[in-house]
Order: C-alpha cells, then structure tokens, then sequence
C-alpha cells in the first residue's frame, strides 16, 4: 500500500517544532503590514507598536504567573539560557559566591544548558567546576546526588519537561532539597516544553530563571522570552540601543512578539473556544498512538515512562532496527518524527538523555522520539496510526518484520548479494531466489537477529554460515547464529571448521593452477557443466586464519578470473585501505605475499566485498585499489622491506581513527581521501533538463525496500510513470555496481536519489571512484520536491 499526497501526511515531531497557529501568523502578518513602527520610537506608530510590546508582556506573565516585569523577551530559549548563566556566573565571580564554585545541571538536560556552562566558564576564565547530576531509570533527577552536590553549589540547571522523553520532572521535590540545603543557589529550569502542556506558576515556586521558546508552542521562529525572578542577578548579554530596560539590547521581533501573544492568548481562553485539547483529549491520542505501535510492533519498548509523563511525547524504540532506518522509512511514508532532539538529529551517537537513565545501548542507538502538540487535530493523530500501519506492512513485505499472515519479498530483492552493516561492519547474504538457497558471510552480533529472520521469512536454506578471519577483539556470533538455525542448515553444512567452512566439499581450480576447496550453490549446468561456487583461498596477514571467498561461475572444474563475480575478502583489502596487520595474529609479511596471489586469480575489476566499510564505498576493486592507494602500489612495484616500513607506519596510526569510529579499526589508509571525494550533484532543474536531454539516464532510487514501497510521488521530480526510477536499495548496491562493471561503459549516464541526498551521494562517490564519471547524486532528494504545502 502506497501513501501520496497531503491528506496522509502525518507531523508528529512538535517538540522539534510546531506549524505557526493561523492566529500567530495573522497577528505577526497584522504588525509587519499596519503596525511596523519601533517601539522605541515616540511618535505615534511608535508608540502603538510599544503597546504591543508590553501588552504581550502583559499576557505572557499572566501565563506563567510571574510579573510583566520580569519577562525579558529573547530571540528564543537557547539566548535566555546564555542570558541566565551568564547572569549567575558573573554574579558569582564579583559577589565570591558563599555557595562555592560549583554548577550543577541534571544529567538530561537539553544539550543547552551544559554547553553554555562550559562555554562560559571558558570564556571568563572562571575556576568553576561544572557538574553532572545523575538521574534513575525515569528520568528523575536522584535527589540523594542533588543533596549532596548543593552545598558546594552557585547554580542549579533543571528542567520541567524533557524534550526527549517527556518526563516531567519533580520540580516541588527539588525545591524541597533546595530550600532544606543551599537556599542561596540559584536556580534554572528549562520551561520550554511545558509551556502549554503543564500549569505554571512562576511566582509561588523559587525558580530564578526559566527560558520560553515560541516555536515550540505554534509561534514563528527566532522569538522567546526568559523569566528571571527579582532575586535573580541579570546581566545583559547583548548591549546597545538599551531595549528590554537595558537588559537585551537590539530592536525588538515585535512581529514575532505579537505572533506569541496570540497564542498565549489562546491558551487563556476556554478549550472549546480555541481547538485546544484538553489534558484528557491528549492522554486518549497518546492512548491511541501507544497501541497502535504496539500492534505494528510487537517488540516495540517505550522508554517514556507514560505515568510521569506529558501526554504529547512518546519515545521508543524497536529492537533490530536503527533509529535512522525507522525514520527513513517513516518519513518516506509521510510520518515525521525524529531521532531524539532535533538538535543532534544527524548525530550516529546515542541519546545522551536515555544513556543517562541507564538504558540499553540498543534501546539508546535504536529510540524515536514522535510528538505531537495541544493543537494537533484529531485526524491528524488518525493519519499518523495510518502511516504506522502501512510502515510495519511494508517492513513486513521486505522480510525484516514477521507478518502474521506472512509475506514474500519481490523476486529481484530476493536474489543476489545483500549487504547489512552495523556501522562500519559489512555482513553479507548469498542469496538464491531460483533454489531457496544461501550463504551467510562475516555475520554480527548486531545484525544477527536480523539475518535469522530474513533467512525463515524467506524460507531459505542455509549452505554455509562462514567467517572470513577470526577476530583480534571479539568472539564471532557464527556459532550461535549456526546454533539458532541449525533446523534450516542444509545437510553439508552441519560438519564445518573453526571458521564455518562445510568440511564435504570439492576442489575448484583458479586462474593460477592452484587447486582449493569450494561448494557448490546450485546445480551444474548438465551440458557444460557450469555450475555457481564459492571457493576459498587462503590470504594470511590481517589474521593468519584470513580467507578470501571466491564467487563465481566454474567451468568444468576450474574457475577462470573473467568468470569470478564477487570476492569476499574480509579485511585483507578495504576500501581505501589494507587490513591491520599489528594484531598478534597478524603477518604483514604474508598479507604481501596474499596480495600477490589474489591478484594472480582475480581481474582488475572484480568487485571485492570487504568486512569493514569505513568510507562508506560498499565495495571495491583491485584496480581502483591500485590506482588510489599507494600501499597497495607498494605490493606490487615495492621491495617487501618498503612495503612493511609502510604498512607499520599506517597501523600505528590506526589508533586515532578508532576515537573516530568507536571501535577497533580494522585497517585503512586513505578513508579521509575517499570520504572528502568532491560532491557529484546536481539540483533539480539539472535532474529535470537531464531525464529530458537526447541520452536517458539510468535513474536508481538506492532507498530500502521498505522505504521505496510506500512512496509514489514521482510527479515531483517531474518524472512520467515510465520513468520511474529502478530501486536498488544500498543493500544490494553491490549488484549494480556487478552490473555497470560487466557492462564497461565509463560514460553511462546515472543519476541517483534518495529521500534527503545523502545516501544517493554516498553512492555516485563510489561509482565514481571506479572511474564512472556520469555518476550524480540529486541534491536534497525527493524531500526538496515535497509540496511546501504538505507537512
């Protein structure tokens, strides 16, 4: 099932930020066309535009329960957070401070707040301490770590509403420790997200400074206020035309400011004057939203935790999918949501905020965040359960997700090489859709639940489940994965090696005449006996045990280098690199002499498969590894002496990338050449005037399965149905890439997408790394074709 056009669109991510209220916008429209006077000016379009100004104070106050005059408007949350902190800071520095140097902030705080703690004890060149506190499994900040860290403390930061999971923290018990301990520390609490969703009442509660932010609650953009009680030190952090009583100096957003007040006006009227839901309207949305991803998900886990929590937010997270996979695929089937903040939505690293309630690293790498708004309509929440639905479907259809009534993948997604990474790891799948027949090779830990699960959606039976290398810091997951589909193990692969390797094979003999083991993949042609196998070779030196595993077709017994299809080589050769030969199980003396011998049995432009994928190349070839890699060079034109002089050079460096990729780096040597490729783009114009040029391009949609199924919006990019792009998900790039190497024609035209242009990218760089030149990615995807007036 397919989603296109608006009405199934579904905004679920307003705590990133909300669509303008069409009350803001009247009002900001009203100000910037009739009332565009400066409020600092004294005649009279100066002096209505001034009224304005102090007539939202007025009604902002009123919301929050503080006094007009302690509201100081901003350009949003993040300047009033800066204004704060800078404030206490130096407060603390020219009064000594009696509570010490210390400043304290919750472990799960926006990344705001620590980030201007330390900027500013930089900046100031103070000898404060900036301090974490931690929380529990909840969220909640553990009061026995505040009690004990106040006393030595300036600042206290906190939050009412955390943007990540919705948890509302208890301000009241804080206040009680505060009171109790350190009564003279001040304290900060981020109200950005409960502005509209929880009461407010400033001026019963002790809080010194709280930062609103405007977007956040259906006003425009680049408007804010901060609330800073009369005990609070405030110090300007912007300075000159003394606007704001001299506190924030510069010409006030006045039509940002009005646009504000309307909404907080309607936060002061009755709900059923406004479309405003009430506290119970949203509790039954989240009800509804809960348990629809439960049925889509049945493993689905919720790290919000829904008793002490506002009813607008839900994070979760569903074991063996990456937060990113979940997105692309929500997004492509018109939900938007996020990875957590939108502030760090295109960091790879783990929520800080669910790392720091001490959940699982999976539960953390893997977490959505949707949220929704007061005003969000109900059809709205509707469409969203919809979406969900059709994207489980569609997981489902790709074998990644068990279907209750099972499904079948396409034919042409069943066959052939596929790819899985886990970072920077490659796992790889032989797959034969003619016999119901695969080889598993260098399987993760990470990945394989997943394996296990496409293998029975698909019903397949297993001829080889193979490590390539045994490994320097880690145990292989082959012998569990081997343990938990032993019912689905052909019968010659339940006798194997160390390394996986069927012991009942037969012999194959390569391009140099060396004989070695091989299995057979399918049946033999019976006329010329032809048959598809998969042969090893030794190649010691990243490990002693390393192999590299030959794919091909053989010919009466031997298998001839113009007949090899795919090698998989481990980490022998990467993308832009050689396999780390400084393990102790290593021999950079033998990987030379391995090189030597794989260049005997193989062409220039056999496609190798390696283990690891630092570049993000997928795949590469002896050839390009050749001509852009100079220790590759040195194997073949340089004295061994030379080429371990090198090699030892390279792997001691190894070590700084390993900051970099978070693990164990298995070898490289020039990734970062490879990775600053000079982008091959083109904008859309340039795609449009290209589809209709003389010379039709290939046009490749490189998104998943799942992704590419529930998208049919090709009229955007101005395409005809009998353009539609062929999808060759990044999955089974390698194939395409088989294909256009066969083909050998350096001037065939490609050009690429996928939902933002990132992938697309990633992909025309490798394609144009093996010398296609016509390889162009369309920059910013089909998210730039999107009607600006769908959400």
């Amino acid at each position: 099932m397919k989603v296109t056009g608006a009405a199934t669109r579904a905004y679920f991510d307003c705590n990133a930020t909300t669509p303008t209220h069409e009350e803001a916008a009247r009002a900001a429209l009203h100000v910037m066309s009739t009332l565009y006077g400066n409020p600092s000016s004294s005649h009279l379009v100066g002096l209505q535009a001034k009224s304005i100004l102090e007539s939202s104070r007025q009604t902002a106050g009123q919301v929050v329960g503080a006094d007009p005059d302690r509201i100081i408007f901003t350009s949003g949350a993040t300047e009033a957070i800066q204004t704060a902190i800078f404030s206490a800071l130096l407060n603390a520095r020219d009064r000594k401070s009696p509570n010490g140097t210390r400043l304290l902030y919750g472990a799960t705080e926006h990344k705001a707040v620590p980030e201007a703690l330390h900027h500013w004890v930089r900046a100031l060149a103070l000898p404060y301490e900036v301090v974490e506190l931690p929380v529990d499994g909840r969220g909640q900040l553990q009061l026995d770590a505040l009690e004990r860290e106040l006393p030595g403390a300036a600042l206290l930061c906190t939050m009412a509403v955390n943007n990540e999971t919705g948890v509302i923290q208890n301000l009241a018990a804080i206040e009680g420790v505060m009171a109790r301990v350190s009564p003279d520390t001040l304290w900060l609490v981020d109200c950005v997200q409960a502005l509209g969703k929880l009461p407010i009442v400033l001026r019963e509660t002790r809080i010194d400074y709280a930062p609103f932010s405007g977007h956040k609650l259906y006003a425009p953009k680049g408007v804010g206020f901060l609330y800073a009680s009369r005990r609070a030190p405030l110090v300007p952090l912007i300075v000159g035309g003394g606007q704001e009583r001299g506190l924030r100096s510069g010409t006030e957003n006045l039509p940002g400011v009005a646009a504000l007040e309307a909404v907080l006006e309607l936060l002061r009227k009755p709900e059923s004057q406004t479309g405003m839901h009430s506290h119970a309207k949203l509790m039954g949305f989240r009800a509804r939203v809960v348990e629809e991803l439960g049925r889509a998900f049945p493993k689905v886990v919720f790290n919000t935790p829904l008793e002490t929590s506002v009813p607008t937010t839900i994070n979760f997270s569903v074991p063996g999918f990456s937060s990113r996979e979940l997105m692309d695929l929500f997004d492509s089937a018109g939900l938007r949501l996020s990875a957590g903040s939108a502030c760090s939505s295109t960091s790879v690293k783990p929520s800080h905020v669910l790392s720091a309630m001490g959940l699982e690293e999976w539960r953390s790498t893997s977490a959505l965040r949707l949220s929704f708004g007061p005003f969000t309509p109900e059809a709205e929440i509707a469409r969203g359960c919809q979406v969900i639905r059709e994207a489980a479907m569609a997981l489902q259809t790709s074998c990644l997700l068990e279907a209750p009534g099972g499904f079948d993948a396409p034919a042409s997604l069943r066959d052939g090489i596929i790819q899985l990474r886990a970072g920077a790891a490659n796992s790889w799948i032989i797959a034969d859709r003619a016999h119901r027949t695969c080889v598993v090779i260098d399987p993760t830990e990470t990945l394989a639940e997943r394996i296990e699960h496409y293998i029975r959606c698909q019903d397949l039976r297993v001829l080889a489940i193979l490590d390539t290398h045994s490994h320097a810091d880690h145990e292989s997951v082959r012998p569990l994965l081997q343990k938990v589909l032993a019912d689905r193990l052909a019968g010659g692969a339940t006798q194997f090696d160390e390394l996986g390797w069927p012991v009942s094979t037969f012999e194959v003999t390569l391009e140099n005449g060396v004989s070695v083991p091989a299995l057979r993949l399918g049946p033999a042609d019976q006329d010329d006996r032809d048959e598809p196998v998969l042969a090893r070779l030794p190649t010691p030196g990243h490990t002693l045990d390393s192999h590299a595993l030959i794919l091909g077709v053989a010919h009466a017994g031997r298998l001839n280098r113009k007949e090899v299809r795919f090698v998989f080589c481990g980490d022998t050769i990467l993308s832009g690199g050689l396999g780390r030969t400084n393990f102790l199980i290593s021999d950079p003396a033998r990987l030379y002499a391995s090189l030597g011998q794989l260049r005997e049995v193989l062409a220039p432009s056999t496609l190798l498969c390696p283990a690891h994928d630092y570049s993000n190349s997928f795949a590469t070839t002896l050839g390009t590894e050749t001509r852009e890699n100079p220790l590759m060079g040195l194997s073949i034109t340089g004295a061994l002496e030379a080429f371990l002089t090198k090699k030892a050079e390279i792997d001691t460096e190894l070590e700084r990338l390993e900051s970099v990729f978070q693990g164990t780096v298995c070898g490289v040597s020039n990734a970062a050449a490879t990775l600053a490729m000079p982008d091959a783009t083109l904008s859309l114009s340039e795609f449009q005037a290209a589809v209709r040029g003389p010379r039709a391009p290939v046009l490749i949609d490189v998104r998943e399965p799942q992704e590419y199924s529930v998208y049919d919006d090709w009229e955007g990019l101005g395409l005809t149905a009998k353009q539609t792009p062929r999808n060759v998900p990044l999955s089974r790039f390698v194939n395409f890439m088989g294909e256009l190497a066969a083909a050998g024609d350096p001037e065939q035209d490609v050009i690429i997408i996928c939902r933002s242009g990132n992938r697309s990218l990633q992909a025309a760089k490798s394609l144009r790394r093996h010398r296609l030149a016509r390889a162009r990615s369309l920059n910013g995807g089909v998210a730039f074709t999107v009607s600006p007036t769908q959400p």
